[in-house]
């Protein structure tokens, strides 16, 4: 793979200062609709990893992304 695929696939758009907002949304989308919405299941692990590769997450912030998998995982 190269370094430029490399560097979008494991890295995230957010910023620490971004990233509440973000959990937010994939909470507020997980919980209305589940995973099993217009989109798959893939589409939101992805953007829950996606937001994941944030650096700087509080360990708060890495604990919700870490129940919104499991949710995804469950469902």
């Amino acid at each position: 793979m190269s370094p430029d695929k490399r560097k979008t696939r494991d890295s995230s758009p957010f910023t620490f200062r971004t990233i509440d907002a973000e959990i937010i949304h994939l909470e507020c989308v997980l919980c209305a609709e589940g995973a099993n919405s217009l989109f798959a299941k893939s589409y939101w692990r992805k953007r829950v990893l996606q937001a994941s590769a944030t650096s700087g997450l509080a360990p708060n912030q890495q604990q919700r992304l870490r129940r919104l998998l499991e949710h995804i995982d469950a469902s």
